[in-house]
């Protein structure tokens, strides 16, 4: 009998060779290769609750976002918080990112309280959610600061779902929501990392450290950093663990250096069994998984200015899962010539591939114009570079709209703008390329919304690199040096950018500082505080969708009003950073103005006051109070020209009060005292949600039972963020009115939790009913066309007046009270 047969099973189980060790070898795999995966993947019902339970950042795996786009996101968070205004962010870019709550998908005003109760215990902060149909807020500590959370990025938009187009939109609401709070860009840039030396000699880059990720790509890279991928790091570690303990088993032991030897510490005559070294092993392979997975966001790249340009996105690269770059998809179409082209045939060129609607005024004439200025910048090389646009809007089609559209931009003889009279085979290119999410909108809507990507195409017809253009006036030609700078790398003699722009983010010239502007026919127009202005903001294109030019003929009679009533006068502005040329504006005038303006007409040179004055699209209206403040704003682009006599009105009740805090509950219900029995037994309802689920026949009867009164109903819901924020404004008016008009709220369509827990941080002095959209169409002619929605209901049960969409200040609400609900009309 052998010496291994005689040992007792206990030996023999506990053995070098036996199967514990194999069982502990395995379980020290596992435990390896467990600590070395994400975070989010050991994430259970709702992934994002816990991760942000940890940290300021959840991003979604399908939002295939980079470490370097990772890291530069978790920097900003962090500079949020040493400025005492933390934010967490959850960016959700597919419905698998809700894990078991993808009922929230699409909805992420409705996600982000729910998020919010679910972090309430550990976090209470500020919570920014953010999904490629839009954002969503929640302030667990201060719920009636959501409101204004939700303003200050009211005006931005998520363009489409890619990497690049979240993150974009992601920075972009962060620093919006910073500067609501009084934190500048500034401030939060002294808290990043210190910034990259400027990129010398022509057409480099500001930032030589600038990043750039990949999309949904296995390989990562960071132009101007060389780092080895997390993944490579932990095969490294799995495999010489793996080799050091194969090789102990044969036989293998490690010398100690000759002084140790002699002072009779090494190992000789010493027997140690390999197992002896698991636990050790163990917690040196684990500890280094978890370090090497605590690092897996990247390398520390120094932010430099094109990183906190908020304004600018960097691209993304696109390479494939290869490692290498995809072809560009095929394509056939006509252009504005009626002209058959296709992608193939520019071969040997670089391309610059954009997405434009043929009647868009908003982010597409800023795209057209950062791709004219890029194949400019690239001096005579510009013949080696081809600009295409094609066509993203479903109803506007025909040869006709994009040669209009190519006319009045300039563009005629500088890229070729493509469309098709198949809209299945213009539906088959968005998809091709990815920007169809956002393309095809509602019927009845006056805007197309699209993904505003822009591509880089390179002479072998490989897709390289991928932009969002961001809503930003000023930073254009930023956008075209750098459209430039890529597509001189690729062409075979890399050509001199002739543009030296710095990255650095632009600050616009907002309401409250004075500025002058050259003022058309000589002389200036000075902007700024001092008394209340009227400005429009226009551009000769919007020809294409408008009679812009009648309609500044038209406005001669307000100013005319203005002046013999006291009213703030107007003053026009043309954007002249998105016009065709510098003879634009005296041609349109010429021949498209039929009458000579009777307000003064300036030029915005460089984007910057619109920037500042918050304009997203031409026409735009803008009143300012006498101290800076916009006041209101009207997108004429989307809801049309208002009337003579509406203007006024809404011009009038801006200025007559500035909207206010909600009113005192103790100073309410003081004020409110002594109101007629059927009022008061409305204030000793306040902030309750009524009915449940029998929303209709509960609210008719209750404005059956208030006839003889005037009735102000407010359609409202937690997730509406025009809602929310004109919440406090009917607050106000009830207290004020409350004695003499009833109100009462309609929470549509709407999660009963939510409306509850809204009404409690946004008490007003009134009911609301459970309602939904079917409900309330039987009280309106032409049925409900959203929220948020005020009806004006007579004494006698008549609805004398819709008013849809949001209150923007209390004087616009406290008129339509006096006019529709004081004014005695039955």
């Amino acid at each position: 009998m052998s010496t291994a047969l005689a040992r007792p099973p206990a030996a023999r189980t506990h053995g070098a060779g036996g199967p514990a060790p194999r069982r502990a070898l395995v379980a020290l795999l596992l435990l390896f290769i467990c600590a070395c995966m994400p975070a989010q993947a050991l994430a259970d019902g709702d992934p994002g609750s816990d991760v942000l339970l940890l940290q300021n950042l959840f991003a979604g795996s399908d939002a295939n976002l980079t470490a370097g786009q990772q890291l530069h996101l978790g920097e900003l968070l962090n500079a949020t918080a040493a400025v005492g205004q933390p934010l967490r962010v959850a960016i959700i870019a597919h419905s698998d990112d809700l894990g078991a709550v993808p009922e929230f998908w699409g909805k992420p005003q409705l996600y982000a309280p729910y998020l919010g109760y679910e972090l309430s215990d550990t976090y209470s902060g500020r919570l920014l959610v953010v999904m490629p149909d839009g954002f969503g807020v929640y302030w667990a500590a201060h719920k009636s600061a959501g409101a204004t959370m939700a303003h200050a990025i009211g005006s931005l938009t998520v363009h489409g779902a890619s990497a690049a187009a979240l993150v974009a939109a992601t920075k972009a609401a962060i620093y919006r929501i910073e500067s609501d709070a009084g934190v500048s860009a500034a401030a939060l840039a002294r808290h990043l990392a210190a910034p990259a030396p400027a990129g010398g000699g022509s057409g480099g880059t500001a930032a030589s450290t600038r990043s750039r990720p990949s999309k949904g790509a296995s390989a990562r890279s960071s132009r101007g950093a060389k780092h080895a991928h997390p993944d490579l790091l932990v095969i490294i570690v799995g495999v010489a663990f793996l080799v050091f303990y194969v090789a102990f088993r044969r036989g293998w032991r490690p010398k100690l250096p000759r002084n140790l030897r002699s002072a009779g510490t090494g190992l000789k005559g010493v027997r140690i069994k390999p197992v002896a070294l698991l636990p050790s092993a163990l917690l040196l392979v684990v500890a280094a998984a978890l370090a090497i997975n605590h690092n897996s966001a990247g390398p520390s790249v120094p932010g430099g200015t094109l990183d906190s340009n908020a304004d600018l996105d960097q691209g993304t690269l696109l390479h494939s899962a290869s490692g290498g770059y995809a072809k560009a998809p095929e394509f056939t179409l006509t252009d504005e010539a009626g002209q058959r082209v296709s992608l193939r045939q520019y071969r040997g060129k670089v391309v610059i591939l954009g997405f434009i609607d043929a009647e868009c005024q908003t982010i597409c004439p800023l795209t057209t114009q950062a791709m004219l200025d890029a194949k400019r910048s690239l001096g005579a090389a510009g013949k080696d570079v081809q600009l295409l646009g094609v066509d993203a809007n479903y109803k506007s089609t025909q040869i006709e709209d994009v040669s209009n559209y190519t006319s009045l931009h300039g563009l005629t003889g500088e890229w070729h703008f493509l469309t098709s009279s198949s809209l299945r085979r213009l539906e088959h290119v968005w998809s091709a390329y990815g920007v169809n999410e956002r393309a095809l909108m509602d019927e009845d809507s006056n805007a197309i919304d699209h993904v505003a990507a822009v591509y880089i195409i390179d002479p072998e017809g490989r897709l390289r690199v991928t932009f969002v253009t961001d809503s930003s006036y000023s930073s254009i030609p930023q956008f075209g040096q750098l459209l430039a700078q890529d597509a001189s790398k690729l062409l075979p003699s890399h050509p001199k950018v002739v543009s030296h722009y710095s990255y650095a983010q632009i600050r616009g010239i907002t309401p409250t500082q004075t500025h002058s502007l050259r003022r058309v026919g000589g002389g200036t127009v000075t902007l700024g505080p001092g008394k209340p202005h009227l400005y429009l903001f226009f551009a000769t294109w919007d020809t294409q969708t408008t009679p812009i030019g009648a309609e500044l003929s038209e406005l001669n009679a307000y100013q005319r009003y203005a002046k013999a009533h006291g009213l703030p006068t107007l003053t026009a502005i043309d954007e002249g950073s998105v016009e065709p040329s510098p003879q634009a504006l005296p041609n349109f005038l010429k021949t498209q103005v039929p009458t000579s303006l009777e307000y003064p007409l300036a030029i915005d040179p460089d984007g910057r006051v619109a920037d500042g004055y918050e304009v997203s699209g031409d026409p735009w209206l803008v009143l300012t109070s006498a101290s800076g403040q916009i006041a209101t704003y009207q997108e004429v682009y989307t809801d049309g020209w208002p009337s003579i006599t509406a203007l006024e009105r809404e011009v009038r009740g801006a200025l007559s009060r500035a909207p206010v805090a909600p009113a005192d509950k103790r100073a309410v219900k003081r004020d409110l005292a002594g109101s007629p029995p059927r009022l008061a037994k409305l204030h000793a309802q306040s902030s309750e949600l009524l009915s449940g689920g029998a929303g209709s026949a509960a609210l008719i009867e209750r404005l059956r039972s208030l006839r003889g009164l005037p009735v102000v109903v407010n359609v409202w819901a937690s997730t509406c963020a025009p809602c929310q924020a004109e919440f406090g404004l009917f607050a106000n008016a009830s207290a004020i009115y409350g004695k003499r008009v009833a109100f009462l709220g309609a929470d549509n369509e709407d999660l009963a939790g939510l409306a509850r827990a809204f009404l409690r941080s946004h008490p007003v002095s009134y009911p609301s009913y459970q309602t939904t959209t079917t409900d309330l169409d039987a009280l309106l002619v032409g049925g409900l066309e959203g929220t948020p929605t005020t009806i004006y209901i007579s004494p006698r049960g008549r609805v004398l007046y819709v008013h849809a969409g949001q209150y923007r200040t209390q004087g616009a609400l406290d008129l339509d009270i006096a006019d529709y609900a004081l004014s005695g009309q039955n």
